[in-house]
């Protein structure tokens, strides 16, 4: 079994969203409306940072897929000038 690995950027997104939750919790039960709000915020931090972290991935795939295309077009660019 392959443990996968784990980027910082991805524990600091899922930690913003885990901090955050605490904090809007707090907030509730404590009553303090500007603890709801920060936890709010953080969390909304931690969501951008995952879409961002997936939307990287997303561009790595194209960018490896062009790749493969461009080494396709050139072996069958060679194997026509022999």
């Amino acid at each position: 079994m392959r443990i996968p690995r784990v980027s910082y950027q991805n524990v600091t997104g899922i930690a913003d969203k885990i901090v955050g939750l605490g904090r809007e919790v707090a907030g509730e039960v404590f009553n303090r409306t500007s603890w709801v709000e920060a936890g709010e915020a953080q969390q909304a931090k931690g969501s951008e940072k995952l879409k961002a972290l997936r939307a990287q991935a997303e561009a790595d795939v194209h960018r490896a897929k062009a790749q493969t295309a461009e080494t396709r077009q050139k072996a069958a660019q060679g194997s026509k000038a022999s």
